[in-house]
């Protein structure tokens, strides 16, 4: 989440209920569908991420801030991305020097999320596990896609939203499928954290995930232990003394001289493909579909996938550890226990086998 909204890492990290809503909202049968965008297939896109709805981004014809604004892009527009170039000058105000080339001119990277637009073929069934569970993991792998809700929604982020929409890189589980309009859809639900909503949506938007892209990575070494450092907001990979994985972090930052993010050093105790994240209601946060989830933190604070903005190296979350999704990814399949693909979460009760996860700052 952005620091705009901060919380004190206790009242962040031991606020999870979603609390009861108060606001003037749309009517179920008033609810819009989001019409789907064409892009290319596997084109190098970006959304835009800055700001509520209707917020807008400037444009500029060189990559730094105080080049002129050429033009404004709002959020949740998709920009064909040219090249990741530096600031033509350095800026003393930002740690983030990187700026996105578009065919319409420059913006400052933390600004968009890089997405694909990755199409897939439907099933014609869902799979069935071992255990004789109906369902998969799912992927959202376009930019935006819209959903049908089902019925009236419980969560506030279904609330909130005038036109639904799924974004990249979020995962769900899917629990059915129907042909409509010529099409098929999923039905996607959230099995962990969330409130029992579900809803359709285009299953051509929606990357079927498998038991590789869960599986264990090096599960054979017991000397593992993550390095996450909280002045230079990187978090690092050790089996034994040998770095084996690096990657930039957003971890909370320290309004008041303390670290949001927990230092010391913990042990991981419960690990999920997904979950939804939540914080007093509205006016914190309300998040869905967090894929790549090890929680490290026995008040809440976790490694985990972000789609919500880009801005990697700055501190910026409530006080998880805020990483890309194919970085959280890793992580999650690196780190021990071992987690099954079904039922893609698992809550350690013996600490013994954990991997240790070492958190410094100044």
């Amino acid at each position: 989440m952005d620091k705009n909204n901060a919380l004190s890492r206790r009242e962040f990290l031991k606020a999870g209920a979603l609390t009861a809503g108060a606001l003037a909202l749309p009517k179920f049968g008033d609810r819009r569908i989001y019409k789907p965008q064409i892009y290319a297939d596997g084109a190098n896109l970006g959304r835009i991420i800055s700001g509520d709805i209707g917020a807008w981004t400037e444009i500029k014809s060189e990559p730094n801030m105080s080049a002129p604004t050429i033009a404004r892009i709002y959020r949740d527009e998709v920009v064909e991305i040219k090249h990741v170039v530096i600031a033509s000058s350095l800026d003393l105000n930002r740690i983030n020097q990187r700026w996105v080339e578009t065919s319409q001119g420059y913006i400052y990277e933390p600004y968009v999320q890089p997405v694909k637009n990755k199409i897939n073929k439907p099933l014609t069934k869902l799979p069935v596990n071992e255990q004789g569970q109906v369902g998969m993991w799912v992927e959202i792998s376009v930019p935006i896609v819209g959903l049908e809700l089902t019925r009236s929604p419980e969560s506030f982020w279904l609330k909130d939203m005038l036109v639904p929409k799924l974004y990249y890189s979020q995962i769900f589980w899917a629990i059915d499928l129907r042909q409509n309009n010529g099409k098929t859809e999923y039905l996607l639900t959230q099995l962990y954290g969330a409130a029992p909503d579900s809803f359709w949506v285009d299953a051509a938007a929606c990357r079927p995930l498998t038991k590789e892209d869960t599986s264990p990575i090096h599960p054979e070494v017991q000397d593992k232990t993550i390095r996450v450092d909280l002045d230079y907001q990187t978090l690092s990979c050790f089996e034994g003394k040998n770095e084996v994985y690096y990657c930039d972090i957003s971890s909370g930052g320290k309004p008041e001289g303390t670290w949001i993010t927990p230092v010391g050093e913990n042990i991981i105790w419960r690990k999920l493909v997904s979950i939804h994240m939540s914080a007093s209601g509205t006016w914190a946060f309300d998040t869905p579909g967090i894929g790549w989830v090890t929680f490290f933190d026995s008040n809440g604070a976790a490694v985990h996938s972000t789609y919500w903005h880009n801005n990697y190296g700055t501190a910026v979350s409530h006080g998880c550890v805020n990483c890309r999704p194919e970085d959280a990814q890793f992580i999650f399949r690196w780190t021990n226990p071992v987690v099954d693909y079904y039922p893609g979460e698992l809550t350690i009760a013996g600490m013994g086998i954990s991997t240790h996860v070492l958190v410094s700052g100044s």
